[in-house]
């Protein structure tokens, strides 16, 4: 499977539309789910790999967002920056949330792919 090809089309939501985080995978508002074990296969699929990965997509911080290798396309998930004083003030601001969602992930028993 070419990447490229695989990027084509990808459905994107914000890390609002997140309900719950399980070991089975992330459970978005529209009741889509983000299944690990699917996006494992997929990932070694889609990046031509041989051996056994627990990774399950992509994340990168310079645009906060993780990409998930689901089916029958890649799932974004991004993280959208509150007003300048907010974000200064937060005790949760949009990095810490980000972190948070990697976080939930490894406790899963996953990982992502760092692109940073």
């Amino acid at each position: 499977m070419n990447v490229d090809d695989y990027f084509a089309d990808y459905d994107m939501f914000t890390e609002r539309e997140i309900c719950d985080i399980t070991p089975k995978g992330i459970l978005l508002k529209n009741h889509i789910l983000i299944e690990f074990e699917v996006c494992i296969k997929n990932y070694k699929e889609v990046n031509g790999l041989e051996k056994d990965t627990l990774c399950v997509g992509e994340r990168n911080i310079t645009d906060l967002s993780f990409t998930f290798y689901t089916s029958p396309k890649p799932v974004i998930i991004i993280f959208i920056k509150r007003n300048k004083i907010s974000e200064l003030f937060s005790k949760n601001n949009t990095y810490q949330r980000f972190h948070d969602l990697q976080k939930k992930i490894i406790q899963c028993g996953y990982r992502t792919f760092d692109m940073s």
